[in-house]
């Protein structure tokens, strides 16, 4: 027998081999043959269910998968206790079971670039892949006004990612609107003067709100690794107080509960778009893909 992986690579199975999915939906398969039969085994990008989800994607209320999004996340975030954060980048053996939440989010964040990047490239249609371009852009744009800039920013890093900006004749079909929104969406990904932007823009939103994790993450390395912890053999409080503060921000976010417009997504097929992602986590299948989609001249 030889089976296809989400990757799109085939593999010969061996008679000791087991195979699972952790992510197999209802609607979901996996293609299996005998081992004779499997060059002619259809490709990822020619099934028709790959199809189907697209134009089941498409006839989503974006506000509405925005919304199923930041749900989701928050129900990840708010169970981020502050010291996973001090675990996360102090504890000299990572991995041990103090970082299980946070550990969850930052992995959610991946998946959605990868989500992102997977159906576009996955999309053989040029006007289906410019509506796909115009929807994400969209949902971007909704998480940002639902205060989850975790889930925007990883919408945007999987636009901006070589695989998909690259696709020239795709962006020059997408209408100058939907263009500007994007070019306003990157200023807040914009890493100049430490993330100048993304700081301010969140500084001014309201609790409840999902900060960019691995940004936050990021300054609390950058503040240990950047301090000693010890001066002359006694402890450096004015480091650990600097750390307390950023690990702090995690509670004043947490402050308050998300509002109707996000708790109140009742659709099955809302759901189940956010919550099981068909993803390539392939770069290499990626470009292949995104070669294979927009040669290059």
């Amino acid at each position: 027998l030889a089976v296809a992986l989400h990757t799109g690579e085939r593999r010969v199975l061996q008679p000791s081999d087991c195979v699972y999915s952790e992510s197999l939906t209802p609607q979901g398969k996996l293609v299996v043959c005998r081992r004779d039969l499997n060059e002619i085994m259809p490709p990822l990008t020619d099934s028709a269910e790959l199809s189907r989800r697209t134009v089941r994607l498409l006839g989503i209320n974006t506000w509405d998968v925005a919304a199923a999004l930041t749900h989701l996340d928050w129900s990840l975030f708010k169970s981020i206790h502050e010291q996973e954060l001090a675990y996360y980048t102090l504890s000299r053996v990572p991995g041990t079971g103090h970082t299980a939440a946070l550990s969850v989010l930052l992995q959610r964040c991946n998946e959605v670039q990868q989500w992102v990047m997977s159906e576009v490239l996955m999309c053989a249609s040029l006007n289906k892949r410019v509506q796909l371009l115009k929807k994400f852009i969209k949902i971007a744009a909704h998480c940002k006004a639902q205060r989850n800039l975790n889930s925007a920013f990883a919408i945007i890093m999987g636009l901006n990612t070589a695989a998909v900006s690259r696709l020239n004749q795709t962006w020059e079909k997408c209408p100058g609107k939907f263009k500007k929104i994007f070019s306003e969406l990157e200023l807040i990904t914009d890493p100049s003067l430490n993330h100048k932007a993304y700081r301010e823009a969140f500084k001014k939103m309201k609790p409840p709100k999902i900060p960019f994790m691995p940004l936050l993450l990021k300054d609390i390395t950058f503040i240990h690794e950047g301090n000693k912890t010890f001066h002359d053999n006694l402890v450096n409080f004015e480091k650990l107080h600097m750390i307390a503060d950023t690990v702090r921000m995690i509670r004043h976010c947490q402050s308050d509960q998300p509002g109707n417009e996000v708790i109140g997504v009742d659709s099955a097929d809302v759901r189940a778009s956010v919550h099981y992602l068909h993803i390539i986590d392939n770069q290499q299948t990626l470009f292949e893909l995104s070669h294979k989609l927009e040669p290059r001249a």
